[in-house]
């Protein structure tokens, strides 16, 4: 019985040490916490008093912007571009313009450009941690406002083709020179 003993003391010695040892090495670690890591910027945000139906022309990527404008005041279609109708309403229409993104999946108009997309949002809409407009997964950190009391009834917003070089802020949209009925947004 003598040896069995020995052998269960030095079984659990054994035990102990490893025990001891785990929680020593273990111990010394500190685990690196990163921060929250921030979703990227990959909308701009375009902020319309709603006192009027607007409609508002998206472009496809990687087109003049002027012949949108052109064709928007004229009344007529651009191929591939978005084209949304806001009715008249309380309070205001946000929508979001996504960014021109690099097409690997090869999607692309009959022309050759990439479409071109918006997300039209509530009157109220969801703003992130950090104080920029958030929809699924598609955030804005800057806006296009048209004033309240514009008489503008269609805004062409090309979307954003590169990165801002530096931190991106709101823009006032004003109505183009030749014509007060259209309101032609800046490139980024």
């Amino acid at each position: 019985m003598g040896k069995n003993r020995t052998v269960w003391v030095v079984i659990g010695l054994l035990i102990v040490v490893f025990v001891i040892g785990g929680v020593v090495a273990g111990g010394g670690k500190k685990s690196k916490s990163k921060g929250a890591t921030i979703a990227p910027v990959s909308a701009r945000a375009v902020v319309l008093p709603a006192n009027q139906t607007r409609t508002v022309v998206v472009p496809p990527c990687n087109t003049p912007v002027s012949a949108t404008a052109r064709n928007a005041a004229r009344g007529r279609p651009t191929p591939g571009a978005t084209t949304v109708e806001l009715p008249r309403a309380s309070g205001v229409h946000t929508l979001l313009v996504p960014h021109c993104q690099p097409s690997k999946s090869g999607s692309t108009n009959a022309d050759g450009s990439i479409p071109s997309a918006a997300f039209v949002l509530g009157d109220t809409p969801t703003k992130d941690r950090e104080g920029r407009i958030a929809a699924d997964g598609v955030i804005a950190a800057a806006a296009l406002i048209l004033p309240d009391g514009s008489d503008t009834s269609t805004i062409v917003v090309p979307p954003c083709t590169k990165k801002a070089a530096g931190k991106e802020r709101d823009s006032v949209l004003s109505a183009d020179k030749d014509n007060s009925d259209l309101v032609v947004g800046p490139s980024c």
